[in-house]
């Protein structure tokens, strides 16, 4: 039973003023049923029927071994290599970032019950992670703090969780902890984009250019042949339990990325290129309409999803930036990404 719904079954007995009994009553990220160790991992493990199909966790995540070391795996969508924890009790997360982001709703709402991490999401495209441990201790600490003018123990626990989360570090493939005492190992400053006038009203023509010439093609259904294309592989596939979702692209993957900054750059388009598209659109429709050739209004949200994804990573190719390192409590939105400071503003 977690320490939350321990705190539910017992909401009902008097209130202590005690702050420490305020200060522990918050504590839904812990789990008993948390593997929270290298040792206590392997010891899972060693009770596995097949060792060679893996250990499962739950319906979700799979432990496998190799060598000395514990490798975690997400079954969702196919397999993801997801984490790998050696002997000296660190963990190494080699998931790319985008397999967080399309599994986002099972890493926030679960992921700690089975391992000693909280997934939080702050922004779109950007997810946080911390050690459960750590957390109790930074939120404990913030907590501790006397607080003026809180209505509400509940409500500045919460606002103390959020805050707390949203200063820990941002999940990239690569990141580490140590199991034992909850410290991020490598922890990247977050993402700040201040930008060159001249190089961002170079990209926009780019982009607009592009953009234009994508959506002239599916506005007079030249991407129809593609579409009954792609539909026929997958029919032929079915039987290999492919799931669509997972034959769309990785936009985010330096493949994809190379390939698309090649396009726009000669305003080309390539049919694999075009098939991305079409499949990704093709993705995103409801069961039952994964098999219909994209509309053309289907088309374009999909042009204009991929790209206000993709803004950061493609503005870093063409240079756009002056230079980055965000810091969120001066956070000032801007139709393209963040207003620029005109402060660092170059000829």
């Amino acid at each position: 039973m977690s320490n939350y719904t321990t705190y539910q079954t017992n909401q009902n007995k008097p209130t202590q003023s005690d702050d420490v009994y305020n200060v522990n009553r918050y504590t839904w990220w812990q789990s008993d049923r948390s593997l929270n160790t290298y040792e206590e991992m392997l010891a899972s493990f060693n009770r596995a029927k097949s060792p060679d199909k893996g250990k499962p966790v739950n319906r979700m995540w799979r432990m496998f071994k190799n060598a000395d070391t514990i490798r975690i795996v997400c079954e969702a969508y196919g397999t993801e290599k997801l984490a790998e924890v050696t002997p000296d009790n660190i963990i190494t997360f080699i998931a790319e970032e985008s397999h967080i982001i399309n599994v986002s709703h099972s890493y926030v709402s679960s992921f700690y019950r089975w391992f000693p991490f909280v997934v939080n999401r702050h922004r779109k495209g950007l997810y946080r992670i911390r050690s459960t441990k750590n957390l109790d201790n930074e939120i404990n600490k913030a907590l501790s703090v006397p607080q003026n003018g809180s209505s509400s123990t509940n409500s500045l626990q919460y606002s103390t969780f959020n805050s707390v989360m949203n200063s820990g570090p941002a999940y990239f493939k690569g990141i580490q902890f140590n199991l034992l005492t909850g410290e991020c190992l490598n922890q990247r400053p977050d993402d700040k984009f201040i930008e060159i006038p001249a190089k961002r009203k170079e990209w926009r023509q780019i982009l607009t250019a592009y953009k234009k010439g994508l959506k002239a093609r599916a506005k007079v259904h030249a991407l129809d042949a593609i579409a009954l294309e792609a539909i026929k592989e997958r029919d032929n596939q079915r039987n290999n339990n492919n799931n669509w979702y997972s034959r769309q692209p990785d936009w985010s993957s330096e493949e994809w990325l190379d390939c698309l900054e090649k396009s726009m750059t000669t305003l080309e388009f390539p049919k694999h290129l075009l098939k991305g598209f079409i499949e990704t659109s093709m993705a995103s429709n409801g069961w039952g309409r994964q098999s219909d050739v994209p509309t053309v209004n289907e088309l374009y949200k999909t042009i204009d999803k991929i790209f206000v994804d993709l803004s950061i990573p493609l503005r870093r190719r063409f240079k756009v930036f002056l230079s980055e390192g965000y810091d969120e409590r001066i956070e000032e939105k801007h139709s393209y990404g963040y207003k620029l400071d005109t402060r660092f503003e170059v000829s």
